[in-house]
């Protein structure tokens, strides 16, 4: 908070002073600095205070300050070079023989929890501008529609597919940053098998979310009797099936990820309806899909054809 009431200071002072550049950059950017000496001057370069670099313009030689721009930053003639742009560069970068200073902002966009999102999870848009607290943004939807608020964080409640693609935080007409919302839901198909069969319920994430999974099973309400497994996440966060004395379900020991299908075992006629895998997410959010299982009688083969090794069948 302290650097950014001093860069704000800074930035006002140097506009009304006229000796001012600022600058609006993505992270991983490049910024080029101009001092306005002539090339064979000698030049100091301070970023906040900090000796970036020095260079004695009738030897050529240089000297590398303290700061931490030093180990990265470049100079031709009176023209500073910053590549590969963090938040920590942004600041006041100032050439001593001028008395030239650049205001630089690193801006960047993310997503909290994370850019994959649960059906009806929560989350926030960040556009974040290091240095400036009063920039005011506007934010495009993923139809190019303006959002109706011209905060650097917005709030999106119960996400659904709506929400979801490419957001744009526009900063400048020259500077537009963009992350992509991606929300899933889980995933499962219908199921046909014949009596007997070992058959498998499926039931998916297509990819996995930043929210953690603390819980979920399956249940299949025309089947009272029958156990399934339940999801358990444990201290050191290994998801897996936990359950018992489940004759007719089979499934996994493993660590899970995305995948929590489970094995329904000697399918009856009495098996065949609807089965419910739920999935609970750190936060309270659960996920339910339907998946239909229909159960048909084994084909029965009536005759047999036999080949007798001349071309012909008998």
């Amino acid at each position: 908070m302290a650097i950014c009431k001093i860069l704000f200071f800074l930035l006002a002072l140097c506009i009304w002073c006229g000796k001012c550049d600022v600058f609006y950059k993505q992270v991983g950017d490049e910024v080029s600095m101009k001092c306005g000496v002539d090339s064979n001057s000698n030049i100091e370069w301070k970023f906040n205070g900090v000796l970036i670099l020095t260079i004695d313009g009738r030897r050529g030689t240089r000297r590398k300050g303290t700061s931490h721009i030093a180990s990265k930053a470049s100079a031709s003639g009176d023209i500073l070079k910053v590549p590969r742009l963090e938040t920590k560069d942004s600041g006041n970068y100032f050439c001593r023989q001028s008395g030239k200073q650049h205001i630089v902002h690193v801006v960047s966009v993310f997503v909290k929890p994370g850019p994959v999102l649960p059906q009806s999870s929560n989350a926030e848009l960040h556009c974040d501008i290091t240095g400036d607290p009063n920039k005011e943004v506007q934010w495009l939807r993923p139809n190019g529609q303006k959002y109706n608020e011209k905060n650097r964080v917005i709030h999106l409640k119960s996400v659904t597919s709506n929400e979801a693609g490419q957001w744009t935080c526009l900063v400048k007409d020259d500077l537009k940053l963009s992350v992509t919302l991606t929300v899933v839901g889980l995933q499962t198909t219908a199921v046909n098998a014949s009596k007997g069969d070992d058959i498998e319920l499926p039931c998916s994430l297509p990819q996995s979310v930043f929210q953690r999974v603390v819980g979920g099973t399956w249940k299949a309400g025309h089947l009272p009797k029958v156990s399934f497994p339940t999801l358990t996440n444990t201290p050191s966060k290994i998801l897996h099936w936990n359950g018992k004395d489940l004759s007719k379900v089979n499934f996994t020991t493993g660590q899970l990820s995305t995948n929590f299908d489970v094995t329904l075992k000697n399918v009856q006629s009495t098996d065949e309806g609807t089965f419910v895998c739920t999935v609970e997410f750190e936060g309270g959010v659960r996920l339910s899909v339907e998946t239909t299982l229909r159960v048909v009688d084994k084909p029965e083969i009536s005759q047999y054809c036999i080949y007798s090794g001349y071309g012909k069948y008998s």
